[in-house]
C-alpha cells in the first residue's frame, strides 16, 4: 500500500515537472514566433537583426536586443537601430516583457501596447508614430517609465469632439515615474487626473503640443516630482499656487506660453529649485519676496513678461 502511494506521488511529481518544462518551452516558441512576425514588418532589418534566425527557435535568447529570464523574453531593446516600417500589434503577445524600447528609429503608423502586466519601462520616442494614445492603461499596471517624445501622436476626444487630448486614463498609471509626451500634436485640456500619478519624478508635456486651458491645480499633488517641463504648449491662465507643494522640484519650465496673473508667492517654498523659466508669458506684478528662500536657484528667467523689479540670474 505504501509502495503504491509513493509510486503515485512520484508519478505526479514527474508529470508536473515534465508539464512545466513543456509549457516553458512552448511559451518561448510563442515568443520566437512573435519576434519573427515583428521583423517581417520592419524595413531595413539587416544587418542590425541578422542574429534573428527564423529557422532556429532555441536561439532566440541570444538574439540582438533580446534578454531572457526563466526561458521567457523579458527585454526587447531595439534602440537606435535605424529600423523603419511598422510595429505589429503582435508585440503585446510578449506577455512577460518588463522592458520595451523602440526609441530612435523611423517606425511609422499606429502602435498600441496592451495586456503587458509586467511591463515597467516603455520607450517609443524619436519615431514617426501616428494615431491615438487612448490605450487600455489598466492593462499596464506596473508601468514606471513611458517616453513617447518626438512622434506625431494624436488622441481623439470622446463623443466626436474634433480635437485631440491626453486621455484621462493616464491617471490610472499610479506606479509611473517618468512621463514624456512632448514633441507630438496633442490638444485639448491637460487632464487633472494626471495629479493622481504621485510617484512621478519627471513630467514632460511641452513643445509642439497645443493645449487648451491652464496648468491643472491637481499637479500640486505630484510631491515626488523633480522635473516639470510644460514649455511652449499654449497654456494660459494663472500659475497654480498648489505648485508650491512640490518641495523636491529642481527644474520648472513654463516658458513660451500665455500664462497670466502674478507669480504665486508659494513658489518660494521650492527650496530645492535650481532652474525656473517663466519667460515669454504675460505674467504681471512683482517677483515675490519669498524667492529669497530659493537658495539653490541658479537660473531664473523672466524675460518678456510685464513684471516690475529685476530679472535675477544667479
Amino acid at each position: 500500500m505504501v509502495v503504491c502511494i509513493l509510486f503515485s506521488l512520484f508519478s505526479l511529481l514527474t508529470s508536473a515537472i515534465s508539464s512545466s518544462i513543456f509549457v516553458s518551452a512552448f511559451s518561448l516558441v510563442n515568443d520566437f514566433r512573435v519576434l519573427v512576425s515583428l521583423k517581417q514588418g520592419f524595413l531595413s532589418p539587416e544587418p542590425a537583426l541578422t542574429s534573428w534566425n527564423s529557422s532556429n527557435p532555441s536561439s532566440v535568447c541570444s538574439w540582438a536586443g533580446i534578454f531572457c529570464s526563466q526561458d521567457r523574453v523579458v527585454t526587447l531593446d531595439l534602440t537606435d537601430l535605424d529600423l523603419g516600417g511598422s510595429v505589429s500589434a503582435q508585440v503585446s503577445r510578449l506577455d512577460m516583457l518588463t522592458y520595451l524600447s523602440l526609441a530612435g528609429n523611423s517606425f511609422r503608423g499606429g502602435i498600441e501596447i496592451a495586456n503587458l502586466s509586467s511591463l515597467q519601462s516603455l520607450k517609443i520616442s524619436h519615431n514617426q508614430f501616428t494615431g491615438g494614445l487612448d490605450w487600455n492603461y489598466s492593462s499596464l499596471a506596473n508601468l514606471q517609465v513611458f517616453d513617447a517624445y518626438d512622434n506625431n501622436f494624436t488622441a481623439l476626444l470622446p463623443l466626436g469632439v474634433l480635437t485631440l487630448e491626453i486621455p484621462e486614463s493616464y491617471g490610472k498609471l499610479v506606479g509611473l515615474e517618468y512621463l514624456s509626451l512632448g514633441g507630438n500634436d496633442l490638444r485639448g485640456e491637460i487632464p487633472g487626473e494626471l495629479g493622481n500619478l504621485t510617484n512621478l519624478r519627471v513630467i514632460f508635456l511641452g513643445y509642439y503640443n497645443v493645449f487648451e486651458g491652464g496648468i491643472p491645480k491637481e499637479f500640486g499633488k505630484l510631491v515626488n516630482l523633480v522635473y516639470m517641463n510644460l514649455a511652449s504648449c499654449g497654456l494660459d491662465g494663472p500659475i497654480p499656487h498648489e505648485l508650491g507643494n512640490l518641495k523636491l522640484l529642481k527644474h520648472l519650465h513654463l516658458n513660451y506660453n500665455l500664462l497670466s496673473g502674478s507669480i504665486p508667492k508659494q513658489l518660494g517654498k521650492l527650496t530645492n529649485l535650481k532652474k525656473l523659466d517663466l519667460s515669454y508669458n504675460v505674467i504681471t506684478g512683482e517677483i515675490p519676496y519669498s524667492f529669497i528662500n530659493l537658495t539653490q536657484l541658479k537660473l531664473l528667467y523672466l524675460l518678456n513678461n510685464k513684471l516690475h523689479g529685476s530679472i535675477l540670474t544667479v
